[in-house]
């Protein structure tokens, strides 16, 4: 039975992690096609920095990205 157990386990933590991967990868092409108008006006914003707050604010509380979970 454990084995059984351990691998119903697996096939779970590899859906999270499946769904985890596809947010980075949403979340980079949402900072790939927003980055020009962002930049446009903020010309000192790096494409990291721009990222790094697309991710923050897709991994906040309350926000867009975590209600459609």
């Amino acid at each position: 039975m454990k084995v059984k157990k351990h691998a119903t386990d697996s096939l779970g933590s590899d859906a999270v992690r499946e769904r985890e991967v596809q947010q980075e990868i949403d979340s980079f092409l949402r900072a790939v096609s927003s980055y020009p108008d962002r930049f446009a006006r903020e010309p000192y914003l790096s494409f990291q920095q721009h990222l790094s707050s697309i991710v923050t604010a897709t991994h906040t509380p309350g926000t867009r990205e975590d209600s459609r979970q």
